[in-house]
């Protein structure tokens, strides 16, 4: 790709800091998928200077400027513009520059705001004692024990703004799923359909069967719960037709399981766990007239995955998902258990 992406700092005298815009480098890189430089403006090294000579040296033809500054003081309306355009000319109009906008009072940066002040608000006590301190320690060996405290230490972590984001019932499947992954990051991911919640628990009542994409997520699902309701868990991954039909058009066998289910997905829940080919059918199987009654779709990965689950997100039709490339075969089977747990009446966790 004959593209360059530089994210630019303002720069520091304190090299902690200049650290802190490498890691945020890092995610970026790591979310889009390309590399992504950090540069600084002013103090450090490299320099925006230092940088764009040796993209050019590569061969890079158009570089992307992306400015890690909050708001456009004369750095971003200015001092910068006028770097890129003594940048251009220098390199004689080989190069094309594109410097996109900086964060400015964006509603994302503002959640996180927010985030900020509820998570320091719920980590005190009414009288301004750590509430760790007063707490006290659950028994390790006793199971309510343990899932009460696990419960405790998961609000605490995910802070007041979270739990009023996600209330009542959906509070008890990002606990849950923030319980299976150890990382209370996970609520930042997840995502509902407003009709996710009844329309899944509808489905489990009723006796619903889940269609899941590898075995992994079937074997992880309570069957005894599901059982109760009258319902089952089915996966053709494995089955000797779907390897034989995959090998023969070149397809994922997962995508070919789910294409055999067909008319079956219609009322029934859809599980996919792993494979972003799978879910683009359960979609495919959906827009055709097939339409499940809820739709997991968490599948983990750097080649489609995020690019499948945001198209999930634009249907109709319920889902739960977790956007980017995280997610996984153990997220759908926390959010499964978690509905399980509710349409017994009991806690997701």
């Amino acid at each position: 790709m004959n593209r360059g992406i530089l994210l630019l700092g303002h720069g520091s005298r304190r090299n902690t800091a200049n650290a802190e815009l490498q890691a945020l480098a890092g995610l970026v890189e790591a979310g889009l998928g390309m590399r992504v430089l950090p540069v600084y403006f002013q103090f450090e090294r490299p320099n925006l200077v230092d940088e764009v000579e040796r993209l050019v040296g590569e061969g890079i033809r158009e570089i992307i400027v992306v400015p890690a500054l909050l708001f456009p003081g004369i750095h971003l309306r200015e001092d910068i513009p006028a770097a890129l355009e003594e940048l251009e000319a220098r390199y004689g109009g080989r190069v094309r520059f594109l410097l996109t906008e900086g964060f400015g009072p964006d509603p994302r940066l503002a959640e996180i705001v927010m985030e900020r002040v509820h998570t320091a608000m719920s980590g005190l006590t009414d009288d301004g004692t750590a509430a760790a301190e007063s707490a006290g320690s659950a028994d390790l060996t006793d199971p309510d024990g343990i899932t009460s405290r696990s419960r405790s230490l998961i609000e605490e972590a995910l802070g007041l703004h979270y739990l009023e984001r996600f209330p009542h019932r959906e509070g008890e499947i990002v606990r849950r799923v923030v319980h299976a992954m150890g990382n209370p990051d996970a609520a930042h991911l997840l995502r509902f359909h407003p009709e996710a919640v009844d329309a899944g628990l509808a489905a489990i009542r009723k006796g619903a069967v889940l269609f899941t994409d590898v075995r992994m997520v079937k074997m992880g699902i309570n069957r005894a719960a599901l059982k109760g309701f009258g319902g089952r868990v089915v996966c053709l991954t494995h089955h000797p037709r779907v390897r034989l039909l995959a090998l023969e058009q070149g397809l994922t066998r997962s995508m070919v399981a789910i294409r055999a289910f067909g008319e079956l997905l219609t009322d029934n829940v859809a599980v996919i766990g792993n494979a972003p080919t799978a879910l683009a059918e359960v979609i495919r199987q959906s827009q055709a007239g097939f339409r499940p009654a809820l739709i997991v779709g968490t599948p983990v990965g750097f080649v489609g995955a995020a690019e499948v689950k945001a198209r999930l997100s634009g249907q109709e039709v319920p889902y739960i998902t977790m956007i980017g490339h995280q997610g996984g075969s153990t997220v759908a089977v926390s959010i499964v258990n978690a509905l399980l747990a509710l349409a017994q009446g009991r806690a997701g966790l």
